[in-house]
C-alpha cells in the first residue's frame, strides 16, 4: 500500500513538473547604444530598457511547457530614458504571440502624462504629453496600484514556439506621415460613400 502511495505521488509530482510553463529568453537586438537586462521567472516576462537612442529594441523568446491551453504569460517592462530627448509615443509589437483579452497599462513616472493609448492584438501603443523625458512603464512592474499588466495568449502555441517583442519610439514625423496617410485614405472611403 505504501508503495502504492509513493508512486501515485511520483506520476503527480511528473505531471505537474511537465505542466509548468516557462518562457526563456533568447536574446535581445539593439541599436544605438541601447542596453535590454532581463528578469523573466516562469511565466512573468519581465525586462528593463535602457535606451540611450530611438532605435528599436526586440527581444527574443522559446516558450517551454506541454501543454498551453487557457494559460497566459504576464509581461511588463521599466523603459528608461537616457536620450535626452523627449519621447512622444511607444509602440510594442508582437510577432509569434498575441496580447490577450484585457489590455495592460502604459503608464508614466508622473512627470508626463500618458495623453491617449490603445491596442490590438499584436500592438499596443501610447502617447505621451509633454514627451517623457525620465522613464515610462508597459504593464506594471513596480507593482502600483490601479496598473496593469499585458497578458500574452498561449492558446495554440506548444513548446519550442518562438515569438518577440519589439519597443520601438518612433520619431514625431513619422507619426505626421502615418496621420496624413490615414486622413487621405478616410477621405477617399467617405467619397466612396457619397457616390
Amino acid at each position: 500500500m505504501k508503495l502504492h502511495h509513493i508512486a501515485l505521488a511520483a506520476i503527480a509530482a511528473a505531471t505537474f513538473a511537465t505542466q509548468a510553463q516557462a518562457v526563456v529568453f533568447n536574446g535581445a537586438t539593439t541599436a544605438g547604444g541601447n542596453v535590454a537586462t532581463e528578469y523573466t521567472i516562469g511565466s512573468d516576462l519581465s525586462f528593463d530598457l535602457d535606451l540611450a537612442s530611438k532605435a528599436p529594441v526586440t527581444l527574443s523568446f522559446t516558450l517551454e511547457s506541454s501543454d498551453f491551453s487557457g494559460d497566459l504569460v504576464t509581461f511588463g517592462a521599466i523603459v528608461r530614458n537616457f536620450t535626452g530627448l523627449g519621447f512622444d509615443k511607444v509602440t510594442v509589437a508582437l510577432s509569434g504571440i498575441t496580447f490577450a483579452g484585457t489590455a495592460g497599462t502604459i503608464s508614466t513616472d508622473g512627470f508626463s502624462a500618458v495623453g491617449a493609448s490603445g491596442n490590438t492584438a499584436n500592438l499596443a501603443w501610447a502617447s505621451f504629453t509633454p514627451g517623457v523625458t525620465s522613464e515610462f512603464y508597459i504593464g506594471n512592474p513596480l507593482g502600483t496600484p490601479g496598473q496593469a499588466n499585458w497578458m500574452l495568449n498561449l492558446d495554440g502555441l506548444h513548446a519550442g514556439n518562438q515569438f518577440t517583442v519589439t519597443v520601438a519610439v518612433p520619431e514625431a514625423e513619422t507619426y505626421a506621415l502615418a496621420v496624413a496617410g490615414l486622413a487621405v485614405v478616410g477621405l477617399g472611403l467617405r467619397r466612396r460613400k457619397m457616390a
